[in-house]
């Protein structure tokens, strides 16, 4: 079966299973649970159901066996829609993205605070990046005034007779 079938399958599939899951699951217990993604294996034989979303009073793995308490019902509402031949084996597994993404965003805020608290800015103020634009700051003259000591103190002449007689060596 080509990707494009398998996924478009996917996508069927996760929209049944869904719908069973907001009104046909007697289990109280089992009411908030949001199937998040469906594998289906290449040869149609298995298909891995990954859910998030439940009630964190319980474990994983008491999830878990609810869900294959009710993988009959949700096998049933697959055959119902006539979609597949043959119906796979149903495997939960918990979904872990939500949990990911969360302490994504917990060290993007410790890296923001840590700027914040650090006053953290780049030392080298040549690229473009000044606390304010219209201030200048005497670190930022401490170059200038060395390069202009320099030039004051080697009284360089310049005039453009020297640069042809250059050309023409």
């Amino acid at each position: 079966m080509k990707n494009i079938r398998l996924e478009r399958m996917q996508k069927e599939l996760l929209k049944i299973i869904n719908s069973a899951f907001q009104g046909g699951i007697s289990d109280p217990r089992l009411s908030g649970i949001d199937i998040t993604k469906v594998k289906i294996s290449t040869d149609l034989s298995s298909m891995k159901l990954y859910f998030a979303g439940f009630d964190k009073k319980m474990s994983d793995k008491e999830i878990v066996e609810l869900l294959m308490k009710s993988s009959g019902f949700i096998k049933k509402q697959i055959a119902g829609a006539r979609i597949m031949r043959t119906i796979p084996e149903i495997v939960f597994e918990y979904d872990k993205t939500n949990e990911r993404i969360e302490k994504m965003d917990e060290l993007f805020r410790q890296i923001a605070e840590e700027k914040r608290n650090n006053n953290y800015y780049d030392d080298d103020n040549d690229n473009g990046y000044y606390d304010n634009d219209d201030e200048l700051l005497d670190e930022d003259l401490e170059d200038y005034d060395e390069y202009q000591d320099d030039i004051d103190n080697e009284d360089i002449e310049f005039e453009y007779d020297d640069i042809d007689d250059i050309e023409e060596e």
